[in-house]
């Protein structure tokens, strides 16, 4: 279970740098969640970005495997941003992960079927229509 203490072991944390940009060269932190426990620049650990020199900013990751636990990244909101990750909390247990990943898997599958039904329906919009008419 990931340990939500305010505790500042930095043994346990690891840092790596996001390597997949987008199109616009932005590069692609993990999508977040709101934490009011959580969030804002970091003022305790004393971790900036290597380009902007910016204080890191709190995140609880909402994304993949990394569902629910914290993180440091880039504090650049517009522009380019370094691709600074930082992980506060420990990876989750592999049984966890799997089933996370599971989870995310079926969230995914069930919006690319919700997206194909609408798209089927729009089809049939305009042939309903011109039924209604002849009638």
């Amino acid at each position: 279970m990931v340990s939500w203490s305010d505790g500042s072991d930095s043994s346990e944390h690891t840092m790596e740098y996001v390597s997949s940009a987008s199109d616009d060269d932005t590069i692609k932190i993990p999508a977040t969640t709101e934490d009011s426990n959580f969030q804002g620049p970091e003022t305790e650990l004393h971790v900036f970005c290597h380009e902007h020199g910016k204080a890191a900013e709190k995140c609880v990751a909402f994304q993949g495997i990394h569902t629910g636990t914290r993180f440091l990244c880039c504090a650049e909101k517009e522009g380019k941003n370094c691709g600074l990750v930082e992980w506060i909390d420990p990876a989750w247990p592999n049984t966890l992960e799997n089933a996370l990943s599971e989870l995310w898997f079926m969230y995914e599958q069930s919006k690319r079927d919700r997206t194909e039904d609408n798209l089927m329906h729009s089809f049939a919009v305009p042939d309903l229509t011109q039924e209604k008419k002849k009638m």
